[in-house]
């Protein structure tokens, strides 16, 4: 499907009827078209709003969900924690569920393909990994203990400099994410990112899976996403050549087509 014609950036969806996703998880929205349905999962301390633009891409293919998955505080496998949610929030559609994961989001994608794996047509990991990343866990103790959040240090690692440099819409919309972001529920989630452990149970997961790694990811590396891709038995690996972290939402049209090739679309 050629998408040029479709409206990008963060505020793509005006012109959409959305409604308001409220039960259990969180405040997100659920947007609907007519064939395939998109489950759309974010990283952290991001919201569902970083998917707007592609969202308003894939309502032309299908019912676009983006709930808010949001750890709390306390929480110790958030990421199991809150895929088991998704499952009973959910409704199991009538048609094809695919469903797309980035960062943080993309391991709730992993664990919902291993809790529902009969609900799942298609999987699409995005800048994510199956295994530990430790340094994550001092990180998580840094915001509990109050120390000043570098916004410009955080928006480094997920943008090329050419990217800040333009501080287009997304820039703005990542750097008021990483300023007003619950520090407990970050921290949580970055502990948990920094356990998180399923390389002995992806080999389950017989869906198809795309998995798109960005060349100069500092923490879902090629490396991590390579090693990924072969342990899951039905996956293809692409690498986004000079991508950062978040590249891939500084366009949402080219990402929307990276994500309907995916499902065969």
């Amino acid at each position: 499907m050629h998408l040029a014609a479709c409206a990008g950036g963060l505020s793509a969806l005006a012109g959409y009827r959305s409604s308001i996703w409220r039960r259990g998880i969180g405040h997100g929205r659920r947007v609907r078209g007519s064939q395939d349905h998109w489950l759309l999962l974010h990283g952290t301390p991001l919201t569902p709003a970083i998917w707007d633009g592609v969202a308003a891409c894939l309502t032309r293919s299908g019912t676009v969900f983006t709930p808010a998955i949001t750890p709390a505080g306390d929480a110790r496998d958030a990421q199991g924690a809150l895929a088991a949610r998704l499952t009973t929030e959910v409704a199991r559609p009538s048609g094809r569920l695919h469903v797309v994961g980035h960062s943080f989001g993309g391991q709730v994608a992993l664990d919902f393909a291993l809790l529902v794996p009969q609900q799942v047509a298609t999987l699409t990991l995005l800048c994510s990994r199956d295994t530990p990343f430790p340094a994550f866990a001092a990180a998580a103790a840094r915001l509990r203990g109050g120390a000043p959040v570098d916004a410009d240090a955080a928006l480094s690692r997920w943008f090329t400099p050419a990217e800040l440099d333009r501080d287009g819409p997304v820039i703005s919309y990542a750097r008021r994410c990483v300023q007003q972001a619950d520090r407990r529920s970050w921290a949580a989630a970055l502990d948990a990112i920094a356990r998180y452990d399923r390389a002995d149970r992806t080999a389950s997961i017989r869906i198809p899976a795309t998995l798109i790694a960005a060349e100069l990811d500092q923490v879902s590396t090629p490396a991590a996403m390579s090693a990924l891709a072969s342990r899951l038995p039905r996956a293809t690996l692409q690498i986004l050549p000079g991508a950062a972290h978040m590249t891939p939402f500084t366009d949402p049209v080219a990402l929307a087509e990276h994500i309907l090739r995916a499902a065969g679309r």
